[in-house]
C-alpha cells in the first residue's frame, strides 16, 4: 500500500509536474507568441516608420532638387534679363552718343561747306573784278591809244587862230566891216 501511495504521488507529483511544464510551456508559448507578435507590430512600425522616413527624404531631395532647379532657372532668367537691359542700355548709350557725334560731324561739314561756298563767291567776285580790271585797263588803253591818235591828227592839222562854234566863227564881224578883228567877213 505503501508503494501504492508512493506510486500515486510520484504520479500526482509527475501530473503536477506535467502540468507545470505544459502550464509553463502554455506562458512560454504564450510569452513567445506576444512577444513574437510584438516583434512583429514592432518591426511593421519600424518598417513602416522607416518607410515614411525614406518617403519624406525622397520627397524632400525631390523637392530640394526641384526648388534648387526653379532658382537655377529663376537666376538664369534674372541674369538674362538683367544682361538683356544692360545690352538695351549700352546700344541706346551708343545710338545716343553716335547721334551726337553725327550731328557735330554735319555741323563741322555744314561749317566746312559754308566756308567753301564763301570762298567760291569771293573766288568768282575775284575773277569777276580782275576780268573788270583788264577789260577796264584794255579800254582806257585803248583811249589812251585814240587820244594819242587824236592828238597826232591835230598837230598835223593847222589851228586857226579863231575860235570857232560849229561852222562859223565865234567873232566873226557883223557885216565884214573890218574891225581889226582879222576877219574878212
Amino acid at each position: 500500500m505503501l508503494n501504492d501511495n508512493i506510486t500515486g504521488i510520484r504520479d500526482s507529483i509527475n501530473g503536477i509536474s506535467t502540468q507545470l511544464c505544459n502550464g509553463f510551456s502554455n506562458v512560454q508559448m504564450t510569452g513567445m507568441q506576444n512577444a513574437f507578435g510584438l516583434q512583429n507590430a514592432i518591426n511593421a512600425g519600424v518598417n513602416g516608420l522607416q518607410s515614411q522616413l525614406a518617403s519624406c527624404c525622397c520627397e524632400n531631395r525631390l523637392a530640394s532638387a526641384d526648388l534648387k532647379y526653379t532658382i537655377a532657372t529663376e537666376n538664369c532668367a534674372d541674369r538674362a534679363a538683367i544682361s538683356d537691359g544692360i545690352r538695351d542700355v549700352i546700344a541706346a548709350n551708343t545710338a545716343s552718343t553716335q547721334a551726337i557725334l553725327d550731328r557735330l560731324c554735319q555741323d563741322k561739314i555744314d561749317a566746312k561747306n559754308d566756308t567753301i561756298n564763301q570762298l567760291r563767291q569771293e573766288l568768282l567776285y575775284a575773277r569777276g573784278q580782275a576780268s573788270q580790271d583788264v577789260q577796264t585797263a584794255t579800254l582806257r588803253a585803248g583811249q589812251v591809244a585814240e587820244i594819242d591818235a587824236l592828238y597826232q591828227r591835230l598837230n598835223e592839222c593847222p589851228i586857226p587862230s579863231v575860235s570857232v562854234y560849229g561852222r562859223q566863227n565865234v567873232f566873226a564881224c557883223p557885216n565884214g566891216n573890218g574891225c581889226g578883228c582879222g576877219c574878212n567877213g
